[in-house]
């Protein structure tokens, strides 16, 4: 992004900074269902994208910021998610596409490997088992801010996600307790799950991306072990909409779509000397590079033409929530 003089803004989920040193100061965590923090950081960026309004425009009673199509001159904000960051990323296009609420500096956005489909239940050994071992390891690292919290069935549930010999079982242990948010505005959030099979059908996002009303590129790999099988089970749902364009490689595992590096003089590549880079990355930034160039066409157009564009309005939904 920065090579092509863009700005990047990294989101972490909360209580996952990958170096332990920023301490989750809530007494919860992330899951893969709730939008709320996405929501959040998409707000507070909003300040930063936008153009100053001068004094006539501010005391314009009839101005709306939400009306022109300049007033966000920092933007667009492109949305990226991998994985269960995938998942948030299009579950939360799609519930703001379909209320009318998604904020107009949003341009776009790109998933890598995310499943579409959440059940934790269905994943088989070890994975199931490796899986839970990673997410214990989140709950003992943040375990000093989980023990604020004294609801004593709180306590007892982690407690048992902590014994869970799986992910399936971990998730059903936790879900009583697991935060979630309203499917519609203002998006309030909520507590606790009746089961795991109820988290996982909240969380899956094949049931927002036919609501998506801006493009939305999705990439995901063949003999991806974690995620391909429930992807490809709920494709349907993205071939619905129009702005969703699918990506299927033929290699590529869960997030490992990685390039050689480059070769050496005399013909030969250096695996530990070489930089190699990463072939999603670049597709996905060619993506957002084309979106942008489409976005400067229509502008340019709109000027010519001594007026504004008007917004396309949103897919026609054709699946059921």
């Amino acid at each position: 992004a920065t090579e092509r003089g863009w700005i990047a803004v990294c989101m972490n989920l909360r209580g996952q900074d990958g170096t332990h040193q920023v301490k989750n100061s809530t007494p919860r965590g992330y899951n893969a269902g709730y939008t709320g923090d996405l929501r959040g950081v998409v707000q507070q960026l909003k300040p930063r994208l936008k153009r100053r309004v001068s004094a006539k425009q501010r005391s314009d009673n009839n101005y709306n910021e939400d009306d022109d199509d300049d007033a966000f001159l920092g933007g667009p904000l492109f949305l990226l998610g991998y994985s269960l960051g995938g998942n948030i990323v299009t579950k939360y296009l799609g519930e703001e596409s379909l209320h009318g609420t998604l904020p107009k500096y949003i341009g776009g956005g790109a998933t890598m490997g995310n499943p579409l489909h959440i059940n934790s239940g269905t994943v088989g050994f070890p994975w199931n088992v490796i899986l839970a071992a990673g997410v214990k390891q989140s709950l003992l690292i943040n375990f000093q801010s989980f023990k604020r919290h004294h609801d004593p069935g709180f306590q007892h549930a982690m407690k048992k996600a902590l014994l869970s010999p799986t992910i399936g079982k971990l998730d059903d242990a936790a879900s009583p307790y697991l935060i979630r948010n309203d499917p519609s505005p203002p998006y309030a959030p909520r507590i606790g799950y009746k089961d795991g099979h109820a988290y996982w059908w909240d969380s899956s996002s094949h049931r927002h991306v036919a609501h998506v009303s801006v493009p939305l590129l999705k990439i995901t790999a063949r003999d991806d072990f974690l995620v391909f099988g429930q992807f490809a089970r709920k494709l349907n749902h993205c071939l619905e909409n129009p702005n969703v364009l699918v990506v299927k490689t033929r290699c590529g595992g869960h997030l490992g779509w990685q390039e050689s590096p480059p070769q050496k003089e005399g013909g030969s590549s250096s695996l530990l000397g070489g930089k190699s880079g990463s072939w999603s990355d670049a597709a996905v930034a060619d993506f957002i590079e084309a979106l942008l160039q489409i976005r400067e066409e229509d502008r340019r157009k709109r000027l010519s033409e001594g007026g504004k564009a008007m917004s396309s309005p949103p897919p026609k939904v054709l699946s059921k929530l």
